[in-house]
């Protein structure tokens, strides 16, 4: 997604940008697109002014400053005002011709509207909730589900003692000493930009600043600034596996999250003047689309060959740690995959049928074969966002089965990062309305 002893690594120096300066002003081509501009400065005024009851809800913003003094000024709206002015610019923006922008506002509006509704104390399942937030219809899979890569893996680390335990002590070999953590970040920060840039062209000005930080519920965070900057947390509670950075810096940073921010930026809020984009309420099918993206970037620019020739020949000898093993733990990490689904199950029963804690943590231990450390991160991580837990793995199933194994997969996949595009127009769900194109 997105501070205690902070120590830097920076691409480039991380600079303050105001949009008022190149974002003021709306390109108006024609009335029809006077309107739609209009209910779009009218939404960002809306998700600023939500954002009031949740220090959460807005993830980012670098739209004019006076729109965020306006709506931190006095005391927050009250709920059921916030969702009398979702339904009157709902009602305006159907008004309008359909296009694939109005369909993203109308997406985003409907999420805005399933919060407040939650806000105003409304009960729904994590299921519902998704539908309504996240425009996802997340899956639901049961203990046996998760058998076969569970035989997998037992054949994998053999030995005495119980699955989850042999597992976590394999996958300790491959710990990145916390004195060397930084170097290992920036060498995997470095090739991941390099490969990024052969297949797409960013900003100039774009960089992004990486800290380590502490005592918190995610495991690493992009805070995107505007101006084409991100600053990226790391949260060092948590034993950092070499293969973790690499898919860290690919997630939050090149061609993950940095790069779709500083896409939509240049290509759309700059580009055409749709100023929607300088606000990303964090609840919304907008985070979807960026995690599922995210979650595969690391693929879209170096394949599992190429990955394991980087780890095996820069990061591994960076960190200190041996190679002998290499492939097996690769091995090892594939066959978890399927297992990602435990995280979302671990989420129902916390949230939906009320689990003790330790309940919880135990079956995300002994069935996700997570480490205790994580486990109960997740428990926190859970409490705070809810069915976001849904759009790690719904995200990246929906994304990779619309990206394909074709030759245009990068093509499609940079084409996702810079236009509006909601989940069920990537997969279509009987239980989400499929939008109108």
């Amino acid at each position: 997604m997105r501070t205690l002893g902070t120590t830097l690594f920076a691409a480039l120096t991380l600079v303050t940008y105001s949009s008022g300066q190149r974002a003021g002003a709306a390109v108006v081509t024609n009335p029809i697109e006077a309107r739609m501009n209009a209910v779009a400065d009218d939404y960002v005024r809306l998700v600023l002014a939500v954002g009031r009851h949740d220090p959460n809800y807005v993830d980012a913003y670098y739209g004019p400053p006076a729109w965020r003094a306006e709506a931190e000024r006095g005391a927050a709206a009250p709920v059921a005002e916030l969702r009398a002015r979702t339904a009157r610019l709902l009602q305006r923006l159907q008004a309008l011709p359909a296009s694939d922008r109005r369909t993203f506002l109308e997406k985003q509006l409907m999420a805005v509207d399933g919060f407040l509704r939650r806000l105003a104390g409304e009960r729904m399942s994590l299921t519902e909730e998704a539908r309504l937030l996240f425009d996802v219809d997340p899956p639901v899979v049961s203990p046996e589900g998760f058998a076969e890569a569970r035989a997998r893996l037992e054949a994998l680390v053999p030995g005495e003692g119980d699955l989850a335990t042999r597992v976590q002590a394999f996958r300790a070999r491959f710990r990145v000493p916390p004195d060397r953590l930084a170097a290992v970040v920036g060498a995997a920060l470095a090739e991941l930009r390099r490969r990024t840039l052969v297949l797409v062209t960013l900003p100039a000005a774009e960089s992004f600043s990486v800290r380590y930080v502490s005592g918190k519920p995610w495991g690493a965070y992009n805070w995107y600034q505007g101006g084409f900057q991100s600053v990226i947390d790391i949260n060092t509670d948590i034993p950092t596996e070499v293969i973790d950075v690499l898919g860290v810096m690919a997630h939050e940073g090149y061609p993950g999250h940095h790069v779709y921010n500083a896409l939509l930026e240049d290509r759309l809020v700059h580009g055409r003047g749709w100023r929607e984009f300088t606000v990303y309420p964090l609840y919304s099918p907008q985070s979807l689309i960026a995690e599922g993206t995210a979650n595969v970037a690391r693929k879209i620019v170096m394949d599992d060959v190429v990955r394991r020739a980087f780890l095996h020949d820069r990061l591994m000898p960076l960190a200190g740690l041996p190679t002998a093993d290499l492939d097996r733990y690769l091995q090892v990490l594939e066959a978890l995959r399927p297992l990602r689904y435990a995280g979302g199950e671990g989420a129902r029963m916390l949230l939906d049928e009320g689990k003790p804690d330790a309940e919880v943590v135990m079956f995300l231990v002994e069935v996700g074969l997570q480490i205790p450390e994580r486990a109960r991160r997740a428990l926190a991580f859970d409490r705070t966002y809810r069915s976001y837990v849904f759009n790690y793995s719904a995200g990246l199933d929906i994304v990779e089965r619309w990206l394909g194994t074709g030759s245009d997969r990068a093509a499609r996949f940079f084409d996702l990062l810079q236009r509006p595009v909601v989940p069920s127009e990537l997969a279509p769900s009987p239980h989400v309305r499929k939008p109108r194109r």
